[in-house]
């Protein structure tokens, strides 16, 4: 039997049309283009511990309870069919189709199975592990001047699955045109009306809190839950010029947003209505910088809090 090199491990997703079940006909399959430390999502049960006194002082063990698993995708930021498919469960919404492709934050919940090949062959010697029944509880885009443009979806899944075979759905590999943007591909940013402002870092945080949800005769989850209301921070580092950004962020409803990438192959973030805390002032050994951190809030005209577009 061979040892499994981890450099050889491949990561696919495919999109659920029954949440927890991995389709095996007639889907898409998307290849995850996973950094060189990529880990396989883990399952835990909740240990149930025993509390039972035995002969000698001994204990009397535990059982398992319910089994859920969780992990992190991270990745540069590509435009390529596998964002948008995990920016769609992030968000809890889906791209429109026409017109400029747009996805709205809202709550229509999508989920997806990641597909982890340890071991690629014939049917009985590859060895595949399936975690299925996933939805992503937080989206992080960060990118510096200078520097790698970085995306990472926080999952939570339902299901594990172990296989001696291959998928047999064809894989849909990233783009040849896709390329790995970094911070030269910002553009557009704009805040509260103003885009003169010299920013050197962003980073968008979307969180979602999710539950794995139970039931009585089985440890396999029957779902996910979604609780509280969505979390969307912005946050951004531009030069210290003047105390002109401290006069224009009113701490009142503002719109915020950016481009990654060019046309046909990039992403738009738009926060319509962010509240903005007090600019604080950070010195390093470069310069001076002024740091503004945003909180997002419904926006009646767009009827959301975040939506992304495809440029």
């Amino acid at each position: 039997m061979a040892l499994i090199n981890p450099s050889d491990v491949t990561f696919t997703l495919v999109p659920e049309v029954t949440a927890g079940v991995l389709p095996t006909t007639g889907a898409s399959r998307y290849e995850v283009p996973a950094k060189a430390d990529q880990s396989l999502p883990s399952f835990a049960a909740n240990e149930i511990a025993s509390n039972t006194k035995r002969p000698g002082r001994a204990g009397n063990g535990m059982r398992r309870g319910m089994v859920t698993g969780t992990g992190t995708l991270d990745m540069r930021l590509q435009f390529a069919p596998v964002y948008l498919a995990l920016m769609e469960s992030a968000l809890s919404g889906k791209f429109t189709t026409t017109g400029t492709k747009t996805l709205k934050a809202g709550l229509n919940d999508s989920t997806f199975s990641v597909l982890s090949l340890l071991q690629a062959g014939a049917s009985g010697s590859a060895l595949l592990e399936a975690a299925s029944g996933c939805m992503v509880n937080k989206m992080s885009i960060s990118v510096k001047a200078g520097d790698e443009a970085n995306i990472s979806f926080d999952l939570l899944s339902t299901v594990q699955a172990q296989a001696t075979t291959d998928s047999t759905l064809t894989v849909t590999a990233v783009p040849s045109t896709a390329y790995e943007f970094a911070g030269v591909e910002v553009s557009a940013v704009t805040v509260a009306g103003n885009t003169v402002i010299q920013f050197t870092e962003t980073n968008l945080e979307v969180t979602q809190d999710r539950v794995a949800r139970g039931k009585l005769g089985t440890n396999t989850p029957i779902g996910i839950g979604t609780n509280g209301t969505r979390t969307v921070k912005l946050t951004m580092k531009a030069y210290r010029e003047s105390f002109a950004v401290d006069a224009l962020l009113t701490g009142q409803a503002q719109a915020f947003s950016f481009t990654i990438g060019a046309a046909g192959n990039g992403y738009g973030v738009y926060i319509p209505a962010g509240f903005a805390s007090i600019p604080t002032t950070e010195f390093d050994s470069e310069s001076a910088f002024v740091n503004i951190e945003v909180t997002a809030a419904y926006d009646a005209t767009q009827a959301t809090d975040l939506y992304i577009t495809q440029l």
